[in-house]
């Protein structure tokens, strides 16, 4: 098979799929008891350690699952690599195309590990990716993998890949049940929202021993604080501030 007969084998393959709810959900359902049985990291549904080959697991079962291999094929050789960021705050997860100086091309299907690390406490909010509860980490995994999939067959057969479009939303609705193409993860905004640190809010902290006081003024997966400081760097309010970057955790809100 050549790689544009592949792309249209796996085009036609995608536009093409019909299948009952229930042959979907046992299929997906599949997957998840796959991950458990066969990865080396993940031991159970709320896993607490996950590694890029559990991305490359669920890719190969995906692609076998539903789409019968097509994917792999119409790669044609081509690098499809699998990445964990732990500093992604906002996006569940990326898939990117790329291309090299050498004129060599490769994907990559990127995954925001720490939001799902952040959810799924006992007294947590419930959680729903793509428009579906999810009761664990694994299934929020599951629904982020599926929705980079449809970008990884939309990229592969058409070069470009939107998931506010409405082909890809009929593509996930049809292959995975998907509802919607965003999801309600738990953010690090929101845990330090319960704590009442926001941006704006004066916090203290410990540093190398010494007990500081500054103002929150970014919060992603740490807290980026500002502490006056007459060698630091001056800001628009005409005074000079030090940056820090402390985890949340680290943080106290400053008796007023």
């Amino acid at each position: 098979m050549t790689p544009a007969s592949a792309r249209i084998t796996l085009a036609d393959a995608v536009l093409s799929f019909q299948a009952p709810e229930e042959t979907i959900q046992q299929r997906v359902r599949q997957i998840h008891h796959t991950v458990l049985t066969h990865s080396r990291y993940i031991r159970s549904a709320n896993y607490s350690v996950i590694h890029p080959e559990d991305l490359e697991l669920m890719f190969k079962a995906y692609d076998e699952g539903f789409f019968d291999g097509h994917c792999q094929r119409a790669l044609d050789g081509r690098k499809l690599r699998f990445r964990l960021s732990p500093r992604m705050t906002k996006a569940g997860g990326t898939t990117a195309r790329f291309v090299t100086a050498a004129g060599e091309t490769f994907y990559e299907i990127t995954v925001a590990s720490s939001m799902l690390f952040e959810g799924f406490g006992q007294m947590d909010r419930r959680i729903s990716v793509c428009g579906l509860e999810c009761e664990n980490r694994l299934e929020a995994l599951q629904r982020i993998f599926e929705h980079e999939m449809v970008h990884l067959v939309e990229q592969l057969c058409w070069q470009s890949s939107n998931c506010a479009a409405p082909r890809f939303q009929e593509i996930a609705r049809r292959l995975f049940l998907h509802r919607a193409h965003t999801h309600k993860l738990i953010t690090r905004r929101e845990r330090a929202a319960q704590s009442g640190i926001r941006v704006g809010s004066r916090v203290t902290f410990v540093f190398e021993g010494r007990p500081l006081t500054g103002r929150v003024n970014r919060l992603t997966k740490r807290a980026t604080v500002l502490v006056e400081d007459p060698e630091g760097e001056r800001f628009s309010d005409g005074r000079r501030y030090r940056k820090y970057y402390v985890p949340i955790v680290h943080l106290q809100l400053a008796v007023a």
